[in-house]
């Protein structure tokens, strides 16, 4: 509980934490009752269940009693931005929770969707694999890539992340296709101060905020702390 109290403070309040730009980026806060961990944790106690998060109800609202509840994770994954929900029958579910209850493969439900086909079609017409047989065989394939590519991966989970990698992380993106190499990063050392004078890290994080780049896409790109980033877009 002490964990989840930390995590919650620091993505919402520290800029360099990898996942402020979805939290305190947002406006997301913390209420003043939970400032104390003894509150916080004689308001929850320990975790009712197996698994259980804390989440909030409206993805929006802040951390507070009256928009958190226990959840499970399938709960926490169908909140974010990034679900999909689809009302069908006047029921409004994840892609995920829909085919479990029709018992289909979720990625199979997600092509017939995308193929054009309407929801009745797509949810009754039979399916070679049912949802657990699925989702087992894709636990068990990301298991094995992982196994062989893990480095990969979490290079390229910094690298979209905006940290500062490696010269080892930069060659192994350079052969993926990134445009990063080891040369682009030494010569880091001998731009870095392009960008030394405020009014042109402004004029050029404005520029790449029009251009739609991320927060950490733009603090990669200038070689500057995403703290910085967010105190020049606000001064803007």
């Amino acid at each position: 509980m002490m964990h989840r109290w930390l995590s919650m403070w620091r993505r919402c309040y520290l800029p360099d934490e990898p996942n402020y730009e979805y939290y305190g980026a947002r406006g997301i806060r913390v209420c003043q009752e939970w400032i104390d961990f003894r509150v916080y944790y004689d308001f929850w106690g320990d975790p009712p269940f197996e698994g259980a998060t804390i989440g909030r109800i409206d993805n929006d609202g802040n951390y507070e009693p009256g928009n958190c509840e226990w959840q499970t994770q399938s709960q926490q994954n169908n909140n974010t931005r990034r679900s999909r929900l689809i009302t069908w029958n006047g029921k409004t579910q994840s892609i995920p929770d829909w085919a479990a209850e029709y018992n289909i493969g979720s990625r199979r439900l997600w092509e017939r969707l995308k193929r054009g086909w309407d929801m009745q079609r797509a949810l009754t017409t039979p399916c070679p694999k049912g949802y657990a047989k699925e989702l087992e065989e894709r636990k068990s394939e990301n298991a094995r890539l992982w196994a062989i590519k893990g480095h990969l991966y979490g290079a390229r989970s910094r690298w979209r992340r905006g940290h500062r990698l490696s010269l080892h992380s930069q060659d192994l993106l350079a052969v993926e296709g990134v445009e990063l190499t080891r040369n682009a990063q030494l010569n880091v050392a001998k731009t870095k101060n392009v960008y030394a004078d405020k009014q042109n890290i402004k004029n050029a994080i404005t520029k790449m905020r029009q251009e739609g780049m991320t927060i950490r896409r733009i603090s990669h790109e200038l070689n500057i702390p995403k703290s910085t980033v967010h105190y020049f877009i606000d001064s803007h």
